[in-house]
């Protein structure tokens, strides 16, 4: 399956249903009045952390998720039935951003409310009063919410796998996981994350093998830099190291590895970290080892031959032992910057804009919800639309403007000619 971790898609919330005018006629009735229901809310989308995915390849080919809208409210005080929620599944370690801010960061398998549907409008016999028992109102169903969205997977795994390309990453990964991952004799065999469940006696953790990196990988060389924000996830790094070949330097590449984690983010060289010492198979091999543990006295190699699989438990239960330990001192300084925020949008005021020598346009988004939300399709609409406007200061605006009796207003779709005496 394609690995994509980056995608922009457009989500769009159910429209809630509209609200009716009827009354009640039955033979036999005497004043049967307004029987107008109101219609269902509209679905609302929310996103759920699914473990069994790893990729936003869905979401290329289908970038438009849009809820299902509510029914229209019905004769005889029958309410339209509700849009269902829409649950989109995603991979685990998603964050959902609007506007370069972050409002969702899918880390559990809960649901996450992304976009709300809209709210359905009320029937006429919402309206009927004692002094008005015949109500000639209704409402239009507000929309759903509607954004461009921007998503990016950070892949959610207890350890992850590092190092140098054909350090051996990709072998280790499939004698100690159920991953499958390509194995060749050549760099750059793993092109995208893989995952792997390891089973430790009763236990269970996520492995993920990343991309071989290379010096100035945190630049933009080589695949280092599109996939080391994987790494922020994981508690463990593991570091993959061929100390076998006699052309290689483990101590070079234990450090430019380090190097290149400490420049994308300084919070990784916090994380504990397990050294394999891989290929000890190899003449070079106990040389090397040597050469390292002068250098570094304080690091336990564990040591591993993919020919043998000789100390394939013994990595187990060191990456366990380090797991668990990383949860038991986890600190808030591991874990990622940015915050979960609501962005509040800030409201466009009310502006009359001249179109032409007798012709102006109001727009705002408070007139605009007013013009949703009113349907101008009854006398008793109108005056409710009109009330409305006038508190908004709408009438004393057009009053204190250049526009003139009889010039056309309008608002949207719908337009009036303005006479001062009738406002």
């Amino acid at each position: 399956m394609k690995f994509i971790d980056e995608v922009n898609i457009l989500v769009i919330a159910g429209k809630g249903g509209d609200g009716i005018i009827s009354f009640r006629r039955e033979a036999n009735v005497d004043k049967g009045g307004p029987d107008g229901g109101d219609g269902g809310n509209g679905g609302s989308i929310y996103f759920q952390g699914d473990p069994g995915q790893n990729t936003l390849l869905p979401f290329y080919y289908q970038n438009k998720i849009v809820a299902e809208p509510g029914e229209n409210g019905k004769p005889k005080n029958a309410f339209g039935r509700g849009g269902t929620d829409l649950v989109v599944k995603v991979p685990l370690g998603t964050m959902v951003y609007k506007e370069g801010q972050l409002i969702a960061d899918i880390i559990t398998e809960e649901k996450y409310l992304i976009a709300k549907g809209g709210k359905g409008g009320k029937g006429n016999l919402r309206f009927k009063s004692s002094r008005n028992t015949a109500p000639r109102i209704c409402e239009n169903g507000t929309p759903g919410q509607k954004f461009d969205l921007y998503l990016t997977l950070k892949v959610l795994a207890d350890v992850g796998f590092v190092g140098k390309p054909s350090a051996g990453k990709s072998t280790l990964l499939s004698q100690i996981s159920n991953a499958k991952p390509k194995i060749a004799d050549y760099d750059f065999t793993t092109l995208v994350p893989q995952l792997g469940l390891v089973k430790f006696y009763e236990n269970n953790f996520v492995v993920a093998d990343l991309p071989g990196l290379i010096e100035k990988a945190s630049e933009g060389r080589g695949l280092g830099i599109q996939f080391l924000k994987h790494i922020e996830r994981c508690k463990v790094i593991c570091h993959i190291i061929d100390f076998g070949d006699e052309n290689k330097d483990p101590i070079s590449d234990f450090e430019i590895i380090n190097d290149e984690l400490k420049s994308y983010n300084l919070k990784l060289e916090k994380m504990p970290q397990v050294v394999v010492a891989n290929k000890s198979d190899l003449e070079a091999y106990e040389k090397n080892v040597e050469a390292f543990l002068q250098k570094y006295p304080n690091i336990q190699l564990i040591k591993n031959s993919a020919i043998s699989d000789s100390n394939i438990e013994e990595i187990k239960k060191q990456l366990w032992n380090t797991l668990q330990s990383a949860k038991e001192n986890s600190v808030d300084e591991l874990k990622d910057d940015e915050e979960v925020v609501v962005i509040k949008l800030d409201k466009k005021p009310i502006e009359i804009i001249k179109l032409s020598e007798d012709t102006y346009e109001i727009t705002g988004d408070d007139i605009y919800k007013i013009y949703d939300k009113i349907p101008v399709i009854s006398l008793d609409n109108l005056w409710r639309f009109n009330s409305k406007l006038k508190s908004l200061g709408v009438f004393e605006m057009i009053k204190n403007s250049k526009i003139k009796d009889g010039d056309t207003i309008k608002i949207k779709d719908y337009e009036f000619v303005w006479n001062t005496e009738d406002f």
